[in-house]
């Protein structure tokens, strides 16, 4: 699952739940609730905060739990380059 913070309210959203990629080239990454074309929360997950989620060059976010901190690499071993976490 590709995940993302949008960039107006800060939750996390699915890459497929949303427009996601029409609003990439414009730097906009907005959730379905956030996003004029669609207006409201697909309901498919709970709405939560991106706080504490690292992300990486993409803007593509990956939780604590995905994330081995001492090698910084994602868990199922991709390589994953630490870019910074929001705080």
């Amino acid at each position: 699952m590709s995940c993302f913070r949008c960039t107006k309210c800060g939750c996390v959203e699915n890459t497929a739940l949303s427009y996601a990629f029409e609003h990439f080239k414009d730097k906009q990454y907005l959730c379905s609730e956030c996003d004029p074309q669609i207006g409201r929360w697909h309901g498919r997950f709970e709405k939560k905060s991106a706080d504490g989620y690292y992300y990486d060059e993409r803007g593509m976010i990956y939780s604590p739990e995905e994330v081995d901190i001492e090698k910084m690499e994602l868990k199922n071993n991709r390589d994953f380059k630490m870019i910074g976490r929001y705080e």
